[in-house]
C-alpha cells in the first residue's frame, strides 16, 4: 500500500503539534545533548519558560557540553542548568509542568524512575516525553551490550494508570500523559 503517511516520522513535526495541543507555559527538558529538542520547544511555545538540564561532562557517553549554553543565551525564557535526573524531581514542584521530557540514554530503569518520580511534578494533562519506548530501541546495541532494562516491558506495567503511546522505532518517543 502506498500512502504519504509511510514516511519517515520528522520528529520537529511532532513537537510542533504536542506544543500546539497542550500550549506550554512551563517545560522542563532533561537531557540536552546539541538541543534538538530544546531548539523545538522554543520554535514552537510562546509565552513559555523552559528550563534545561544535563549532567553535562560527568555522562560517560555521547553527551552534551558547556558550551550548549553560549547556544542558547539570547533566549530570555531559556534557563540551562546542571542537573541530575535522578534528583531533580526534588526541586520542581508538584502540578507546575505541562510537558517533562526526558532524554538520557532512557532504559526501562530510566522510565521507571520518571513515572515514578516526574508524572506527580504534570499538571492534569501534562504530557511526560520520553526517547524510546519501542521493541525495536529496546535491542539496539548499547541496551544489549550494557544489559539494560527493557524500556517496553515498563509501558506495559503503566498503562492501565496513563495513557501512553509510542510513536516510531529507532528511534521511537513515548508520550505519557497525566489524566
Amino acid at each position: 500500500m502506498k500512502s504519504s503517511y509511510l514516511n519517515k516520522i520528522d520528529y520537529s513535526d511532532l513537537f510542533k503539534l504536542l506544543c500546539f495541543f497542550t500550549k506550554p507555559k512551563n517545560i522542563i527538558e532533561i537531557g540536552i545533548l546539541e538541543g534538538y529538542s530544546l531548539e523545538q520547544f522554543i520554535n514552537n511555545t510562546e509565552d513559555c519558560i523552559i528550563k534545561a538540564y544535563d549532567i553535562f561532562d560527568e555522562f560517560d557517553g555521547n553527551g552534551s557540553s558547556y558550551k550548549i549554553i553560549e547556544k542558547f543565551k539570547e533566549y530570555k525564557n531559556v534557563e540551562i542548568n546542571y542537573g541530575d535526573f535522578y534528583k531533580l524531581h526534588k526541586n520542581i514542584d508538584n502540578n507546575s509542568q505541562d510537558i517533562i521530557h526526558i532524554d538520557i540514554a532512557n532504559n526501562g530503569d530510566v522510565y521507571e524512575d520518571a513515572i515514578k518520580n516526574y508524572m506527580n511534578k504534570l499538571k492534569k494533562n501534562g504530557i511526560l516525553l520520553l526517547e524510546g519506548g519501542s521493541k525495536e530501541r529496546d535491542n539496539v546495541e548499547w541496551m544489549i551490550k550494557y544489559n539494560k532494562p527493557k524500556i517496553n516491558s515498563i509501558i506495559n506495567k503503566y498503562k492501565n494508570k496513563y495513557e501512553i503511546i509510542t510513536i516510531g522505532t529507532i528511534p521511537s518517543i513515548t508520550i505519557i500523559k497525566n489524566i
